[in-house]
């Protein structure tokens, strides 16, 4: 991690313009685990004024206290937003801490067994219960394991998280990332980078590859437009910002390209990763993405009627299924609700939603393999 502790001529940041909030350090018992985290409320924050907050994650063998020094802190006192910094548990094999964030190479993750998801969604619900924490502008960020952790939030937990940005950690090899919504995201990376490659990624993606998979299932402009950082402080490092625009729901997809840049947490008048993700956050708030058929595009479309539906949805299949396979019904957090088999050359099947709660829910055509054929976003209502 590299931190330049430098005086900061940028509009989101005035060091001596206000007082600092405050650290406090949370531990309570989730899933049998004595867990911790570091949480920042800023002075600024008002009680009657919903507030964005921000899960930042460290990195593998790291702790909360040392992932303090990116100084998101002075960002929050500014912006006005809560954050916390996650402690993740030692993993048993390695000796240090990791996140079970689906990173990692010859079929081994870390923590695996370990429910680092519903651990950082417990902290946001812990958190709403004390603070008046604003519903559609939750973020998570993080550095290197805690940037693939992020990704895998954006993959999982998207019926919360607004918005991701990583930081040299991409989406991991072993996770099975299929997101129901639309979700911008945002990545850093240097050239340089000799724990997680810029090309030859070993525990997942490559940079180039995880921005495409974002853009591509955001819908978002395949040309970027292209900016190159001023250079105000000479050194080796070059910074190229690419933005890809006009996705659904008004989302964006961003990447910082450093030439020459190693695994590091910059922070110099050139680029300063805590401002620039919070300038990223800033952009984006969850809004509903349910308005008739959500064309997902990380697979086919099913085609389905009536949507919204009250008692039976019909599906037409994509031309007739050549191999067994199944129908699911999930909620939006993931949660499988109808299972049923479609047999070889079927064309046509209905599923009786009239067990189901009004809202939306996926609709997915899976092989026996597991893999996705075809799916559709639909509407119940009762």
């Amino acid at each position: 991690m590299k931190k330049a502790l430098l005086i900061l001529i940028l509009p989101l940041i005035m060091l001596s313009a206000r007082a600092a909030g405050h650290y406090t350090l949370k531990q309570w018992s989730y899933g049998g685990t004595m867990r911790q985290y570091y949480l920042y409320i800023p002075t600024s924050y008002d009680s009657t004024h919903p507030t964005p907050f921000v899960l930042a994650l460290h990195g593998l063998g790291d702790n909360i206290s040392n992932f303090k020094n990116i100084d998101m802190n002075l960002v929050a006192d500014t912006a006005n937003f809560i954050f916390a910094i996650p402690q993740a548990l030692n993993d048993p094999l390695l000796g240090s801490s990791a996140w079970n964030s689906g990173a990692g190479e010859f079929s081994v993750t870390l923590n695996s067994n370990v429910d680092d998801v519903g651990f950082l969604n417990a902290i946001i619900d812990s958190t709403a219960a004390y603070y008046n924490l604003d519903q559609t502008r939750l973020y998570a960020t993080g550095f290197s394991m805690g940037g693939f952790m992020a990704n895998r939030l954006g993959c999982e937990l998207n019926n919360r998280i607004a918005a991701i940005a990583s930081v040299s950690g991409t989406i991991g090899t072993y996770l099975n990332c299929q997101p129901t919504r639309v979700v911008p995201a945002c990545h850093f990376h240097g050239t340089n980078d000799q724990v997680v490659y810029y090309t030859g990624d070993m525990f997942g993606n490559d940079p180039e590859q995880l921005v495409a998979y974002w853009r591509q299932h955001d819908g978002c402009d395949s040309t970027p437009i292209i900016d190159t950082l001023p250079n105000a402080v000479p050194d080796t490092l070059t910074f190229i910002h690419y933005t890809y625009p006009n996705g659904r729901y008004g989302s964006d997809v961003e990447f910082y390209k450093v030439i020459n840049g190693t695994h590091e947490w910059i922070w110099n008048q050139n680029l300063n990763y805590s401002v620039a993700i919070w300038q990223f956050f800033s952009k984006h708030s969850w809004v509903e993405q349910t308005t008739g058929i959500n064309q997902i595009q990380a697979a086919a479309q099913l085609s389905i009627y009536p949507n919204p539906a009250s008692t039976v949805l019909n599906i037409t299949l994509p031309q007739t299924t050549q191999s067994p396979a199944q129908l699911m019904v999930t909620d939006l957090t993931g949660r499988t609700l109808i299972q049923q088999p479609v047999a070889v050359g079927q064309s046509n099947q209905q599923i009786y939603t009239s067990n189901l709660p009004a809202g939306a829910y996926i609709c997915t055509l899976q092989n026996t393999t597991g893999n996705t054929l075809a799916r559709a976003m639909f509407v119940v209502q009762q």
